[in-house]
């Protein structure tokens, strides 16, 4: 084996080519995070950020794109706005802690990596998988709602009605360009995180280059990788903005927010409508919501896939010394027993 680690924009045409043959060749890997877009655009605005390409036989059998953080650790790349992890590769066995050495790494941790990637199974912290939900709409949209419980669309009908009484009529735009929606988003977000006592890396809105990132993300029409803000607004007052990204027909949940003013008419569920219903006309077949056992997914999902946390050490001594920080202690939605955002 040997792996050579280079910047994100430093990879050429065959090499993008191949990420995207490699993310194509599995259900586990078409996630936007795992694009190679969102990797160069992190890139852009953190010069720590790096791929590992793993070469066996002479052949590059897969990327991993990290960051180098305090102590020679490397992260997922864009953490902690990066809702999946892991390995582009080809399929073939990864010996993952040889990757991590030969990458120049002392370890590298991971907090949402689908289980499917069997080459990190070794690594797991020894608490439970935790669910990312979706909803899918294979039939339609008519179908769909068929299939939640009764209470779900007749609640959203009566909000909406009481919303227009007030406001004016209920409006859904799938993506919208003005810059004003997006501030909007940013604003209502960062009031959230303080309001819940949500502080550092995870004040994702604090940090200037989170900021960078997201905004460029949103503008971004590569195939790999399309950013997306939606709004649901009242009249001509907006009341929920969404910021997403779409890749191989799968939109991730990234960012929601809304006018707290409104928040007795749902506006979060309000948009989660609009999404599902416009989806098919937008080549989206799924929505991901992300991790976590919050109310609205269980309840508007239609299946749902298990990911897990763990770190790599590069030395096979440190990995074995430092199995006793796999007894991490989660909660019940599957989060550290620290104060994290939900989105």
């Amino acid at each position: 084996m040997r792996v050579e680690v280079v910047r994100p924009e430093d990879l050429g045409p065959r090499e993008a080519d191949l990420w995207k043959h490699f993310q194509l060749s599995s259900p586990t890997t078409l996630s936007p995070f795992l694009s190679l877009t969102f990797a160069r655009v992190v890139s852009r605005f953190r010069p720590s950020a790096r791929v590992a390409v793993v070469h066996v036989d002479g052949d590059i059998v897969a990327f991993l794109p990290f960051e180098v953080a305090k102590g020679n650790i490397g992260r997922p790349i864009g953490w902690p706005m990066n809702d999946v992890q892991g390995f582009v590769d080809s399929g073939r066995p990864i010996d993952a802690r040889n990757v991590v050495k030969r990458a120049g790494l002392r370890a590298w941790t991971f907090d949402a990596v689908p289980v499917a990637q069997t080459s990190l199974r070794p690594f797991y912290f020894r608490s439970p998988p935790f669910k990312a939900r979706f909803a899918e709409f294979p039939l339609g949209f008519d179908r769909y709602i068929d299939g939640l419980s009764k209470s779900i669309p007749t609640e959203h009908a009566r909000r909406v009605r009481g919303l227009e009484r007030e406001f004016g009529p209920v409006a859904f735009e799938w993506n919208s360009t003005r810059s004003t929606n997006y501030e909007c988003l940013v604003s209502w977000k960062s009031d959230q995180y303080r309001r819940t006592g949500v502080t550092g890396d995870y004040d994702v809105f604090s940090n200037t280059s989170n900021v960078q990132i997201v905004r460029d993300l949103v503008t971004s029409s590569r195939d790999d990788c399309k950013g997306i803000v939606s709004v649901v607004s009242a009249g001509e007052r907006p009341i929920s903005v969404q910021c997403g990204m779409v890749s191989n027909g799968i939109l991730s949940a990234w960012f929601q927010a809304f006018d707290p003013q409104m928040s007795r008419y749902s506006p979060g569920t309000m948009m989660w409508f609009g999404l599902a219903s416009s989806a098919a006309n937008n080549g989206v077949t799924r929505i991901d919501f992300g991790g976590g056992d919050e109310a609205y997914k269980i309840s508007l999902a239609t299946g749902s896939y298990d990911l897990v946390r763990g770190r790599v050490w590069g030395s096979l001594v440190e990995n074995e010394l430092r199995k006793i920080a796999r007894d991490i202690v989660y909660d019940g939605n599957g989060h550290p027993r620290v104060k994290v955002p939900h989105r």
